[in-house]
């Protein structure tokens, strides 16, 4: 196990999965953690089934490029956090790699195929217990993982 994918979303549950990484995969030789922030794109950015202009595909998209990289800044203090835990740990900082999705709807679609594409060992997800009533008005990005994630090598940490 040298490759490992961690979404996180700057919460203490996904916090949890990295904090454990550094606790128990510090010492192995080669390894490379992956740190993902997905972040579906809002009902204002979609289609909504008419032609668009030119004019307004640009005005959409330059719209578009300007929400993400807000997002991008205001989600930095996680990937630094997240980082600098794993770093503490003894893990080389040159080892640890950060990206960010904003190309999709569906938050465990992005990071499932993510997960199959990029050649992971394994996926390490943090998962929080919600109460019943939370979680059937909500869903769980973790629970759509493990229903959909065939296939992949999953670790969930509570």
């Amino acid at each position: 196990m040298k490759n490992i994918l961690i979404p996180i979303d700057g919460s203490e549950c996904s916090m949890k999965a990295v904090r454990y990484a550094a606790r128990h995969f510090s010492g192995i030789e080669g390894l490379q953690i992956t740190l993902l922030h997905v972040l579906p794109v809002p009902a204002v950015f979609w289609d909504e089934g008419h032609m668009l202009s030119e004019e307004e595909k640009k005005e959409r998209r330059r719209f578009f490029e300007q929400w993400r990289r807000e997002q991008r800044e205001r989600f930095e203090p996680s990937f630094r956090e997240a980082s600098d835990a794993l770093a503490q740990s003894g893990i080389d900082r040159g080892r640890i790699i950060v990206k960010d999705a904003s190309d999709t709807v569906d938050a465990a679609d992005r990071i499932l195929d993510e997960t199959r594409g990029g050649g992971y060992d394994m996926l390490l997800i943090g998962h929080c217990k919600h109460d019943r009533a939370a979680h059937f008005i909500r869903g769980s990005v973790t629970l759509e993982i493990v229903h959909r994630g065939a296939g992949s090598a999953l670790s969930i940490i509570e």
